[in-house]
């Protein structure tokens, strides 16, 4: 009888764990769908890319600064997605490619959202306060400002609104650079030219794919009001626009013959991409182009970095 009322016990209380894990398992979940994590990190990354790229090669000085540099970065962009889901709710309730997310769902609070994006922009600012300097802890304010403030309640109003949004989303990687030569060099302002263009095929390439989601709420982007030839001669307009802001590291003469080599690779891949989805504006082209995008920018970086000249 003792030994059965034991296993009981145990049997409840490894119920009440798994509970508890999963529970938990759940709630970040939710958190990493209140940042936005996929996106998050790829933003990270280009911030990651702009800190080594001024190092200049020397990469023994990468240390627990730069590691402070890209947690107090992706604080701000996690608080910036936050935010964003937090005055978007309603409308994302509508659309079947938000409504399961943690707001609309009704999983998370409007009080907790808010508390938690509160939290992680304070942290993030006053980790890059403590740890970078006031160029780099302005720009984060401005990326921030204009994520929250400008681009999204634009989006229900002005076409233009993704321009606001590029260059809140271009200013990660200058954060990188100046983090470490507290200056806005050529090189730092390339950086930016580079992931503003690059957002717009890849931005597009979504709206295009959401485009009946994004015209039930309202939402102005130009795949949504722009006609399909429009819509896809833009992109292409705006891919050649990257590929040949990519070309600066070979014009400045910062890196060495095989960036030019595989400059040339990726940019035929990426503009043949755009090309097919402007030839035929299907949906599976329009996913090979945001996936082709998403693998373009931080391989290209990764060939900027490992050619980079001293």
């Amino acid at each position: 009888m003792k030994t059965t009322v034991l296993v009981t016990r145990t049997e409840v209380e490894v119920g009440r764990k798994l509970k508890a894990t999963s529970l938990a398992v759940a709630k970040l979940s939710d958190y990493a769908q209140l940042v936005k994590l996929k996106l998050s990190a790829l933003v990270i990354i280009t911030t990651a890319f702009g800190y080594l790229l001024a190092l200049r090669n020397h990469w023994t000085e990468v240390s627990v600064h730069w590691a402070l540099t890209l947690v107090g970065a992706f604080l701000i962009v996690g608080a910036a997605n936050a935010f964003n889901q937090v005055l978007e709710r309603d409308l994302d309730a509508l659309m079947a490619r938000t409504m399961n997310r943690p707001l609309p769902s009704g999983r998370m609070g409007v009080a907790e959202a808010v508390f938690a994006a509160t939290l992680m922009a304070t942290s993030g600012l006053t980790v890059l306060t403590l740890t970078t300097n006031w160029l780099t802890v302005i720009l984060a304010f401005i990326a921030l400002s204009l994520y929250i403030f400008a681009y999204t309640p634009l989006k229900r109003k002005t076409e233009f609104c993704t321009l606001i949004g590029a260059i809140s989303g271009a200013i990660p990687p200058v954060m990188g650079w100046t983090a470490v030569r507290n200056e806005l060099s050529p090189e730092a302002l390339a950086l930016f030219a580079l992931q503003f263009l690059w957002q717009f095929p890849h931005f597009w390439a979504i709206a295009w794919l959401y485009r009946e989601d994004y015209r039930k709420v309202g939402f102005k982007a130009l795949p949504v009001r722009g006609d399909p030839e429009s819509v896809t001669r833009q992109t292409v307009y705006y891919t050649v626009a990257t590929i040949l802001v990519s070309a600066y590291p070979i014009l400045a003469g910062k890196v060495n013959l095989l960036y030019a080599v595989g400059w040339s690779v990726l940019g035929i891949w990426f503009l043949k991409s755009a090309l097919k989805f402007c030839q035929q504006p299907t949906k599976r082209a329009s996913k090979n182009l945001l996936m082709v995008a998403d693998i373009y920018l931080p391989l290209l970086l990764t060939l900027w970095l490992l050619t980079a000249v001293k």
